[in-house]
């Protein structure tokens, strides 16, 4: 990449000296040559020694920002190359930037006081789930007829998603303060799954991201399992929120997503999307 400018004594480095700059080794920055990211400035014909400038190494840099964020070399080579939308590759930033924040959420809760109860507004984002129905009994046998279908599904060829790998949708729940949560009913589970491995033919419906407002509350899962959308509905009826889609149960911190939990140290988000 060319500039439109040229600066009198301008400062050129090597590529060790470039490559000490941006923390890394001399052999991705040849990689990165070769995958046609990013040429150096300029190489000598003779020497073959290749010079950096401090373009060359704000482009390393931002590529290296862009990896931490879990983006792929294609999409960043798109980012670079112009041929994606700026709409389309903010779009990739904010799902990376959930699965982020949930992996933050995931390890605050485990310096949450138990029995704490907290409210607060979230976003949920666009994913796509494979879904079934699941009998409501304990907790301990919920989660292991969960565990038997989720071993189904990836073994049909569906891949995991990230952002929240399962959650339960109670759509009943939402009749506006009405006696709400029948837990004897069963429920809904949704496996999140990754758009781009689907095999044919489809089992998977899709939930829109959407402004909702969340209970998270660390304690009991016997007590959360039965009693926490209805807190959650309560409260939103003090506030005068009024729901507008299904009830998500999330679970934070569980057998699923960390080890040797205790019983009374399970971690569950409910949200209810919002106007």
């Amino acid at each position: 990449m060319k500039k439109d400018f040229e600066i009198e004594n301008e400062k050129l480095y090597t590529i060790r000296e470039a490559a000490e700059i941006c923390g890394t080794s001399r052999a991705t920055l040849l990689r990165m040559e070769e995958s046609g990211f990013d040429a150096p400035r300029y190489v000598d014909e003779k020497s073959g020694y290749r010079y950096y400038d401090v373009v060359n190494i704000h482009r390393i840099k931002l590529y290296q920002m862009l990896q931490l964020m879990g983006l792929t070399n294609s999409e960043i080579h798109s980012y670079f190359d112009n041929k994606l939308e700026p709409s389309d590759f903010l779009a990739l930033l904010n799902e990376r930037l959930a699965i982020a924040k949930r992996c933050v959420e995931e390890f605050e809760t485990r310096l949450i006081e138990r029995g704490s109860i907290r409210y607060e507004d979230v976003d949920l984002p666009d994913i796509t789930c494979y879904i079934f129905e699941t009998p409501m009994s304990n907790p301990k046998n919920q989660i292991e007829y969960n565990y038997r279908k989720i071993q189904e599904i990836y073994n049909q060829g569906f891949k995991p998603a990230a952002a929240i790998p399962m959650f339960s949708v109670s759509p009943g729940v939402n009749k506006i303060y009405e006696r709400r949560s029948n837990t004897n009913q069963g429920m809904t589970i949704a496996v999140a799954i990754d758009p781009c491995h689907i095999p044919d033919p489809p089992k998977v419906i899709s939930f829109h991201a959407r402004k909702a407002f969340s209970l998270i509350y660390k304690g009991n899962d016997d007590d959360i399992m039965q009693n926490g959308a209805d807190m959650l509905l309560e409260e939103m009826e003090q506030r005068g929120l009024k729901p507008m889609g299904p009830c998500y149960g999330i679970c934070v911190l569980g057998p699923f997503f960390g080890t040797r939990v205790d019983p009374d140290d399970y971690v569950f988000r409910w949200a209810i999307p919002i106007e």
